[in-house]
C-alpha cells in the first residue's frame, strides 16, 4: 500500500461497509495506487497512516469518487460503485485544510452540499439541526468563518 498503514478499531467482521478490491491507479506512466485491498467495517473509526505522497488521500478520494480508477473496484454496502456519480454514493469528506465560504454563516455553510444537490429546504434544516445536535455547535451557528477558531473550523 505504498508505505501506508490502516488503522482499525471496533471491527465487526460480519458488516464489511467499504470494500476497494484489486484497485489500481495511474497518471500517465505514474502508478500511484498499487493493487489495495481494504475492507472497513460499518461502526468503526479508520485511520490510514503514512508518510506524504503515498496514496492515503488518492484512496479516500476513490473510494468518494472524486478519483478515477484505472482498474479494480470499490464497493459500498452490497452496491458496487466504481463507476458511480459521486452524489450517489452516499459519502462525504472532511478535508484536512477545510473550505468555508466566508459570506456564509457555519449553519449555512453546513447545508451548502445538501442545497446544491436539490434537497427540500425542510430536510437541510433537520440534517443541519441533528448534525448541531451531535457536534455541539448551537452557539456558533450565526457565525462566520472569521469569527471561528482553527479548531471550530474544522
Amino acid at each position: 500500500m505504498n508505505d501506508m498503514t490502516l488503522v482499525e478499531r471496533n471491527v465487526d467482521t460480519e458488516n464489511i461497509k467499504i470494500a476497494a478490491e484489486k484497485v489500481q491507479v495511474y497518471y500517465g506512466d505514474t502508478h500511484a495506487i498499487k493493487d489495495v485491498n481494504v475492507e472497513i467495517q460499518e461502526n468503526t473509526v479508520t485511520a490510514f497512516i503514512g508518510p506524504s505522497g503515498c496514496g492515503k488521500s488518492t484512496l479516500l478520494r476513490m473510494i468518494a469518487g472524486l478519483e478515477e480508477i484505472t482498474e479494480g473496484t470499490v464497493s459500498i454496502g452490497a452496491r458496487d460503485v466504481t463507476r458511480m456519480d459521486p452524489s450517489l454514493r452516499g459519502v462525504a469528506m472532511v478535508f484536512q485544510t477545510y473550505a468555508l465560504y466566508p459570506h456564509m454563516t457555519v449553519k449555512e455553510n453546513m447545508g451548502f452540499g445538501l442545497k446544491m444537490n436539490g434537497h427540500p429546504k425542510a430536510e437541510i434544516e433537520e440534517k443541519v439541526a441533528e448534525a448541531t445536535r451531535i457536534l455541539k455547535l448551537e452557539d456558533y451557528l450565526a457565525r462566520k468563518p472569521s469569527a471561528l477558531s482553527g479548531g471550530q473550523r474544522q
